[in-house]
């Protein structure tokens, strides 16, 4: 008897801590991704903040990149925002992360469990753990609610954040010589392998490829759907072997288009420049 209740204890703490970090994820608008970690000397090594920015696109989240612009209501409340942190719990032949988030206040509003690794390489073997360690995160639903923010500090909650902000409408900006002179339907994008023509068509841009592509000529390799982020798209992109995979794009300060790809299981970034 005293086995069964235990189990039963068991079972009903692991649905309320479940329970707990969902509504406590729900709570906030927008994700922030850091440029660095603090176990690693570069920004972005390994790709491991980029990847941990897909890995949040891929399951509904609005992610930014930390210091860059933020959206009028972030701006103006810090606390629509947690923040992401990875901790580097490794050992001698084992990657092990573990993702955190905090609030406004520093504070840790959840946690997930260890994500391990046994690969030699280093950017396999973190990406490898980030993706196990992010389970923890895929395994509940997020869905936004406001009522769920914490509005006990209004200290936090009426101080503007300092950083630039940008309008809630995604647009394409091109590099400023074709800015103006070339509308959607007129812009052709091109890497070393794919050159292809964008199309607006029904609220989304179409992709099509351009002759001497690796694809033929016309046809149809990726759509664009505009997302509440400027200039970041949902997007639907032909891969190697003719299917299509879900991702996210987004048009740089130069006017490229960047599609974030897995390949191998590692993210990579698919870069087209616009043809002036």
């Amino acid at each position: 008897m005293k086995i069964k209740n235990s189990v039963l204890f068991i079972i009903l703490f692991f649905y309320i801590s479940v329970n707990f970090a969902q509504n406590s994820l729900n709570a906030y608008a927008y994700i922030i991704i850091p440029k660095k970690y603090d176990f690693l000397k570069e920004e972005n090594k390994y790709q491991l903040n980029a990847l941990t920015k897909f890995l949040f696109d891929k399951q509904g989240y609005k992610t930014l990149m930390q210091y860059d612009s933020y959206p009028s209501d972030l701006a103006k409340n810090s606390c629509l925002a947690a923040t992401v942190s990875v901790v580097d719990m490794s050992k001698m032949f084992a990657s092990m992360l573990v993702i955190e988030l905090r609030d406004c206040k520093n504070k840790v509003i959840f946690t997930s469990e260890k994500g391990r690794s046994k690969e030699k390489d280093y950017k396999k073997s973190y990406h490898q753990a980030l993706r196990n360690a992010f389970i923890s995160i895929e395994n509940m639903e997020y869905n936004f609610d406001p009522s769920l923010l914490d509005n006990s500090s209004s200290e936090v909650l009426n101080s503007p954040v300092s950083v630039p902000v940008v309008a809630a409408t995604a647009e394409i900006i091109p590099s400023s010589k074709t800015k103006d002179a070339l509308p959607i339907n007129e812009r052709v994008y091109k890497n070393n392998k794919i050159s292809f023509s964008l199309q607006e068509e029904n609220n989304s841009l179409i992709a099509y490829a351009n002759k001497g592509s690796q694809y033929k000529e016309g046809e149809k390799i990726g759509v664009l759907k505009k997302t509440s982020r400027p200039n970041v798209y949902r997007v639907s992109w032909k891969n190697e072997a003719g299917n299509f995979e879900n991702t996210t794009g987004y048009f740089d300060e130069k006017g490229s288009l960047n599609i974030d790809i897995e390949k191998n299981g590692l993210l990579e970034v698919l870069i087209f420049d616009l043809q002036e």
